[in-house]
């Protein structure tokens, strides 16, 4: 992929240097291979044709958070509710912070204060995606602290939080999470119940990193 913008070409270089994890392959080929089989239809809507790469980040726009910026400069997209501008993903960001809980002592990371480029155009419900899923990694990261140092009080609330993310609307909402995600995050939560402190990590180090362990 190709861009005439220099900046876009480094944002783009730079969130893929680092090799997707083995759920995160599976999830995007799934959306992927979804937006292929759709083909055609005679909705207008803002719609990607041409290559695996571009739908690629269409798809991270959704999901990833470290990629955020990148997915943010291609302004045709597969979001399932369409767009919006900088002002709009601030607006949902600071919306969802006011209603996620995150564990005690814990912040949420700088990318969160505000649209990186505030001349993009952002995913509507991305900054709620953004926010729940950080906020879910903060919460295994805790759980996995605490129950190394064997804080009972910690793991148990831990473990209340972590089983209300199946409620959040990123883990539900058929159109900006899929099966095999949510799949994933019900055997990384059962882990959690089980007291698995393997799988939860194996979790955090794939899927969590820029949000754990906290800088």
């Amino acid at each position: 992929m190709k861009s005439s913008n220099p900046q876009v070409e480094h944002r783009l270089a730079t969130a893929f240097d680092d090799p997707l994890s083995a759920p995160q392959r599976a999830w995007l080929d799934s959306r992927v291979t979804t937006a292929l089989d759709r083909g055609p239809t005679g909705l207008r809507r803002p719609r990607l044709r041409a290559t695996r790469s571009l739908l690629l980040v269409a798809a991270m726009l959704i999901m990833t958070p470290l990629l955020f910026a990148a997915g943010a400069a291609i302004f045709s997209t597969e979001a399932p509710y369409g767009m919006g501008d900088a002002d709009a993903y601030d607006a949902e960001l600071a919306a969802a912070r006011a209603v996620t809980p995150i564990p005690p002592g814990a912040t949420w990371p700088p990318y969160l204060d505000q649209a990186e480029d505030r001349d993009a155009t952002y995913g509507t419900g991305l900054g709620r995606s953004m926010v729940e899923i950080n906020a879910y990694c903060l919460w295994l990261g805790y759980w996995y602290e605490a129950q190394d140092r064997r804080d009972a009080a910690a793991v148990a609330a831990a473990v209340v939080a972590l089983n209300n993310t199946h409620g959040w609307e990123t883990f539900t909402d058929p159109l900006t999470s899929d099966e095999g995600f949510r799949e994933l995050a019900k055997k990384t939560i059962d882990a959690v119940d089980s007291g698995d402190a393997d799988t939860v990590l194996s979790e955090l180090e794939r899927n969590c990193q820029g949000t754990w362990p906290p800088r």
